[in-house]
């Protein structure tokens, strides 16, 4: 009897002890992304990237993933002409994705049409590049990787020039694909070029009309030659030097001997140079809620990472945009070293500056010049032209 009622006493301590144990498991939340626990947000994310780099995106979205369950996240892509059309229509039914990735073109454009809010991530970029993204105080997306032009040269035609007053001396031909301004800014930059002044255009001002002249000199001289095959003509050694982007040193075959520096060593430092071919993140306006923004940051911040940027820019041939990244020592050497210090000359350049729209019209301008048109009635069309540009709002 003994024996019995011990058996019984037992049971109902077992009883309560379970009892218990479950009531108070039901005071503890469920840990998302653990088994029980609250399903992973979906953060969609709209790319524009193909081939490998697409492939490197899906690489790195996989390992954030891994590293947080707590978050799932869905590559779309979407042809860069498309984006802004296509998420103007998402918006309107309160849909679209939470992160976009693409040009800095198409961001820009985003921005304007209201898809896009301040950008949640962090991350170490040069200055001059995030200037690009910023329309006021406000900074709309980041950059996470770039292209930059470079001097490139012949060691078998001609030797290097120290700086662009040496450069006639060498008797070597330089070859552009195009006559523009974001191929030649370091230098016209250092040379006092300016596109406005005190908030008005300054095309006629006497610094550009003094560059222009300089480049019809080379010209005269048969120093400088404007073709679309620029490149190829260096590459057969019809031309000791050109400016292309540092992209292109990574197909130059072995057998050709070249080098190549920053822009700026020409002009010992001073002036600034504009990149090219820049991918940008940026989350959107409608998708950026309270309950979302903590995983959107972390996305943002994982794929802005020194690590992710360097392999997505391996995958499409860019670079990082990451200063940190160019303070690594296998970045203090080669190519790396040459676009790092390009990247720390960068030309700030808001999204909304006047700069941005008086481009053109000097590029058209010294074309012009080129073509046989006396220089300072090349200029005086260009801030005619100017002046009409921004009355237009």
């Amino acid at each position: 009897m003994v024996k019995g009622l011990a058996k019984r006493v037992l049971h109902c301590i077992l009883i309560i002890g379970l009892l218990t144990l479950l009531l108070s498991g039901c005071g503890e939340d469920p840990q998302q992304g653990l088994p029980g626990g609250a399903a992973p947000a979906v953060i969609e994310l709209w790319h524009s990237l193909t081939g490998a780099e697409a492939q490197e995106l899906g690489k790195q979205s996989q390992r954030i993933m891994d590293a947080h369950p707590e978050v799932i996240i869905r590559l779309e892509y979407i042809e860069e002409g498309r984006m802004v059309n296509l998420a103007y229509l998402a918006q309107a039914g309160g849909e679209g994705p939470e992160i976009f990735l693409t040009s800095s073109k198409a961001l820009t454009d985003l921005f304007h049409q209201g898809a896009l809010a301040p950008i949640i991530g962090n991350s170490d970029p040069f200055l001059g590049l995030v200037t690009q993204f910023k329309y006021g105080d406000k900074t709309f997306a980041l950059p996470l990787t770039v292209d930059v032009p470079l001097f490139y040269y012949r060691t078998d035609l001609a030797p290097l020039p120290a700086n662009l007053a040496e450069f006639p001396t060498t008797k070597g031909v330089l070859a552009l694909t195009a006559l523009d301004t974001k191929t030649l800014s370091p230098w016209w930059l250092a040379q006092g070029g300016k596109l406005a002044s005190n908030g008005q255009p300054a095309l006629q001002d006497p610094a550009n009309y003094i560059f222009l002249q300089q480049l019809l000199a080379w010209q005269e001289g048969n120093l400088l030659v404007v073709d679309p095959n620029a490149w190829n003509l260096f590459i057969n050694a019809q031309a000791a030097y050109t400016i292309a982007w540092a992209s292109q040193a990574q197909g130059i075959a072995t057998t050709i001997p070249w080098g190549s520096v920053p822009l700026t060593q020409l002009t010992s430092g001073k002036g600034e140079i504009l990149g090219g071919k820049t991918i940008g993140i940026a989350n959107s306006s409608i998708k950026s809620t309270e309950e979302l923004n903590p995983l959107i940051r972390l996305v943002e911040e994982e794929l802005l990472s020194p690590d992710a940027q360097w392999a997505i820019a391996m995958a499409g041939k860019r670079f990082p945009t990451s200063s940190s990244f160019y303070s690594r020592e296998e970045a203090q050497t080669g190519l790396l070293r040459q676009v790092g210090l390009s990247l720390a000359r960068a030309w700030s350049l808001p999204s909304n500056a006047m700069e941005g729209k008086l481009m053109p019209l000097q590029d058209q301008a010294w074309q012009k010049a080129w073509n046989g048109v006396k220089p300072e009635d090349a200029l005086s069309w260009a801030q005619t032209e100017a002046v009409k540009v921004l009355q237009v709002k």
